[in-house]
């Protein structure tokens, strides 16, 4: 699993008003996202520095990029209809909101090479990301349609929502300079499949170490008579 993750829970019925008016309500932590990020952006140019030179992203400066990739995405799900709870402010962790990004620890040493030549390497990443933010919008128009009519969320339009997410978190994570590994385009996260009901009921019937067949008994020889008993 890549080190950076994107995670939001699952809930069918949604809010309509608030779902009808996302762009308006969201203004506040857009504002608050745009000072954020122009800090975030200063960081990310002192750390390259920091890395190009010491061979590593200073730990507080990390966690204040990291923090800010994490409001950001915690906004931008609020906005792509991922959940109708009202992000926190802060960029700090917080388990009970319904979207959470998460990052491991910075790398001890990383590579001088690759952080110098960041951009140049990130064009693959931001040709794909300016493609997957067009089946964003498309994938997060077709949720709000159904929310506002119907009143709740398909399944399938929040997995697509949440993987479109994830593979953006992955992507500004790299191009931020806070890992060297290329994100992945898939989630490489187990999934989980329950056998069909029929196939699991009967393999709890059939018995888990059958005993052997009971030996034949030697035939009788002819004549009826029973065989001399072993010496």
């Amino acid at each position: 699993m890549y080190p950076v993750t994107y995670e939001a829970d699952y809930l069918r019925e949604r809010n309509r008003l608030t779902t009808f008016f996302r762009l308006i309500v969201a203004i506040p932590w857009l504002i608050v996202a745009y000072i954020y990020l122009i800090a975030q952006m200063v960081v990310v140019f002192l750390a390259w520095f920091a890395i190009l030179f010491v061979g590593r992203f200073p730990e507080g400066m990390y966690n204040f990029v990291g923090g800010i990739l994490r409001f950001t995405q915690r906004v931008n799900g609020f906005m792509y209809l991922q959940t109708d709870a009202w992000p926190p402010f802060g960029i700090g962790e917080d388990p009970s909101y319904p979207i959470r990004v998460n990052f491991h620890p910075p790398a001890a040493r990383q590579s001088r090479v690759k952080d110098l030549f960041r951009l140049i390497l990130a064009i693959p990443l931001l040709v794909l990301s300016y493609a997957m933010s067009y089946a964003l919008m498309a994938v997060a128009a077709i949720s709000w349609l159904t929310i506002v009519f119907r009143g709740y969320q398909p399944a399938a339009i929040h997995n697509a929502i949440a993987y479109l997410m994830g593979w953006s978190t992955r992507a500004t994570s790299y191009i931020y300079l806070m890992r060297d590994e290329y994100p992945p385009v898939g989630d490489e996260t187990p999934v989980e499949i329950d056998p069909p009901a029929g196939a699991l009921a009967a393999s709890e019937a059939a018995p888990l170490d059958p005993a052997p067949a009971a030996e034949a008994a030697p035939p009788a020889p002819e004549g009826g008579q029973a065989p001399p008993p072993a010496q």
